[in-house]
């Protein structure tokens, strides 16, 4: 008996040190959690399941993608908020929770300037400003003097009030003086596509990547893009600014993000890998196919970038005195 106790006491002792080794390994040293904010199958997704892919194949631990859409982001950032600051759960997003929501939403659970720690911008869906064929305009002169006749009985579509669709508009709006009623989709870019499509709306700022196949069909008509330069998508549509709006420009973006806290070296590890796997041309021929543009920044770069899109969104929905739940 008493040597059956010395031999599980000896066995506790070997096998205690051998937890606390695997306890400080090196991140990662678990499977990690990219949370995919909004559904599967668009660009937030892939963006999601490419750097899933990457991490898996740089740093030989599994990293697997969850789905958890809703609150126009927010929704899979609170989950992130939530677990260890430890790099085994981060979150791809667009704009919304990294630099829109806190100004538009009455109330959130986390702060994004101070609960966020940006790691790194993947790219861009640029956005178009596209007509249903039925509108009388084929340039953005015609369509403002289009909806200046209407006396502001137009409707524009856009997939949530907190969406960078709604913004471009608003911003378009307060450029140059017109009138137009936003409705919102309740975060459904299917679903205002398909009124867009079936002449229900008459225009929306979408992304090239959910409406460029609509577009090459003839089902809707490209005014300008929304971008400061014309894109490879779509190299025949004028920019906004080009069309006679000087220095407009609504971007909608996608990045990765972690808890604030989380260590440094994992930060740059992770931006360093996004790099990576966007410089791959399988990779870049995957964006490019649905009409989406490879903007790599590293975390510092990035956190810039989302502080000056803070600001920048910040002040248009003030001015549009835009509230959302």
């Amino acid at each position: 008996m008493k040597s059956a106790i010395r031999a599980f006491v000896l066995a506790a002792t070997l096998v205690l040190p051998l937890a606390s080794v695997a306890q400080e390994q090196p991140w990662p040293n678990r499977t990690v959690h990219v949370i995919s904010t909004s559904p599967p199958g668009g660009s937030v997704d892939l963006f999601a399941r490419i750097a899933a892919e990457e991490f898996t194949r740089t740093f030989g631990q599994t990293f697997v993608v969850e789905n958890r859409p809703g609150a126009n982001g927010n929704i899979g950032v609170e989950l992130v908020m939530r677990s260890p600051a430890d790099g085994h759960m981060l979150f791809v997003a667009p704009a919304g929770p990294f630099s829109i929501n806190a100004s538009i939403m009455t109330s959130m659970s986390f702060n994004p300037s101070t609960d966020i720690a940006p790691v790194a911008m993947f790219g861009v869906s640029p956005l178009l400003l596209v007509v249903h064929p039925s509108v009388p305009a084929k340039d953005l002169k015609e369509l403002l003097a289009w909806m200046r006749s209407q006396e502001g009985r137009v409707n524009y579509a856009s997939q949530a009030i907190a969406s960078t669709g709604f913004l471009a508009m608003e911003l378009l709006k307060s450029l140059t003086g017109v009138e137009a009623t936003h409705i919102p989709y309740k975060g459904s870019a299917a679903g205002a596509t398909t009124d867009l499509l079936a002449g229900r709306v008459p225009m929306s700022f979408v992304n090239t990547s959910t409406t460029i196949r609509h577009i090459r069909d003839g089902k809707l008509r490209a005014i300008a893009v929304a971008e400061l330069k014309r894109i490879a998508a779509a190299p025949e549509v004028p920019t906004v600014a080009e069309s006679g709006v000087p220095g407009f420009e609504a971007t909608s973006w996608f990045g990765l993000g972690a808890r604030a806290g989380t260590p440094r070296e994992i930060i740059v590890r992770l931006s360093e890998a996004v790099a990576h796997a966007l410089a791959r041309p399988e990779v870049l021929a995957r964006l490019a196919k649905l009409g989406i543009e490879a903007r790599p920044m590293g975390a510092d770069r990035f956190a810039e970038f989302v502080r000056a899109e803070t600001a920048k969104w910040g002040g248009i929905i003030r001015r549009t005195g835009a509230k959302a739940d």
